[in-house]
């Protein structure tokens, strides 16, 4: 489907997604009947009958889950609907046991990219031009997630606003909730057939158990892969945050769109917390890989002790190549232990962390906090 509309649904698509369209009459809100004195039994019992019905022909929605390992499937369904043109739905879910993949909505129109924030997500759905809307039994979103504990959880819809074409708005007062039973973890501690006799071995197991970092289907955790900065920050939010956010803002980076999903509002808790930040184009950079310099500022910043005083003693051959604004969280980081230095006395601080090492830092800050 074309993304270029007419302004008229572009700027609906837009409302929706951002809550403009007012919440309207609630689309299965019980009607009550108060009898007064002197009321025909007869037309009360009429009425009771009418609000009965109407009650049991009102739309509403119903949550499926499957799952294929650590696999997790949530379908969203709308039953009874009567011409349906457009949709929002908010669903919440645990982020310490289910981790957000994609989500579709909707069959035919335009759909707003998934709003994911904290333990919710956002999912927004029009249809384009003069065209009636959908009735009867339909399914109006199917959210993936990744197991991270093999344990239940539950993700339930928040909200759900309907449209029809005449653009009147109604809000679900009934919201469903269900129960999500992985069959597995992503990956089991003690099962990555890559970090046997590693040095980050035992730190890795530790981090996996706590739940802020995962591996990989295969069975590997890969503890040289480089890191990106939208994978470093979702592993250090998911860490020290564990659920407790401070509260996000909106993005003004020139590339926030290119932030994906899944690390969208880990890297807006960094931001506000004032543990990351972008670059002097107005770039954040999310898949650029993070330099070990970069690492070392954002650890100490989430000890949340101020910026470091001076640039202490750094001993390593390769120091003329640190940057200085790096200098102070560097010298900072290696006094409290840590980080560490490569092979060679090098502190290597352009090189690109890998996850072993991200690991071994964010538990050390942990640690320490």
């Amino acid at each position: 489907m074309p993304r270029k509309q007419s302004t008229r649904y572009a700027a609906w698509a837009v409302a929706i997604c951002v809550g403009l369209i007012g919440s309207g009459t609630p689309a299965n809100a019980a009607v009550s009947e108060v009898r007064t004195a002197g009321s025909s039994p007869v037309a009360a019992a009429s009425s009771t009958i009418a609000a009965t019905t109407a009650a049991a022909e009102a739309p509403s929605l119903s949550l499926g889950v499957s799952s294929n390992g650590s696999k997790v499937t949530v379908t969203v369904t709308g039953e009874r609907l009567k011409d349906l043109y457009a949709y929002e739905l908010t669903l919440s879910f645990d982020p310490v046991k289910l981790a957000y993949r994609t989500a579709s909505s909707g069959t035919s129109g335009f759909s707003v990219e998934p709003i994911v924030q904290n333990n919710e997500i956002r999912l927004a759905h029009t249809k384009v031009g003069k065209t009636a809307g959908d009735s009867g039994k339909l399914q109006l979103a199917v959210i993936e997630f990744t197991a991270l504990k093999a344990a239940s959880s539950r993700v339930a819809v928040e909200s759900a606003k309907l449209v029809d074409s005449a653009l009147r708005s109604s809000e679900m007062s009934v919201k469903p909730e269900i129960t999500v039973q992985p069959g597995k973890a992503e990956v089991a501690p003690g099962t990555f057939r890559d970090i046997r006799g590693h040095w980050a071995e035992q730190p890795i197991l530790n981090a996996v158990q706590q739940g802020w970092v995962s591996g990989y289907p295969d069975g590997t955790f890969q503890p040289g892969k480089e890191v990106t900065r939208a994978e470093f920050a979702s592993m250090m939010m998911r860490a020290v945050s564990m659920g407790q956010t401070a509260g996000s803002q909106a993005l003004a980076f020139s590339d926030a769109k290119k932030i994906p999903a899944w690390a969208l509002s880990s890297i807006q808790d960094a931001v506000s917390r004032g543990i990351m930040n972008g670059y002097v184009d107005g770039t954040f950079g999310p898949s650029r890989l993070i330099t070990r310099a970069e690492m070392a500022a954002m650890t100490v910043r989430a000890l949340g002790t101020g910026t470091p005083g001076g640039a202490g003693s750094l001993n390593f051959a390769d120091r003329a190549q640190i940057p200085a604004w790096a200098k102070p969280y560097i010298a900072s980081a290696v006094e409290k232990g840590i980080m560490h230095g490569r092979a060679g006395s090098l502190f290597a601080p352009n090189a690109h962390a890998t996850r072993a090492e991200a690991v071994a830092v964010i538990l050390s800050v942990l640690e320490q906090r």
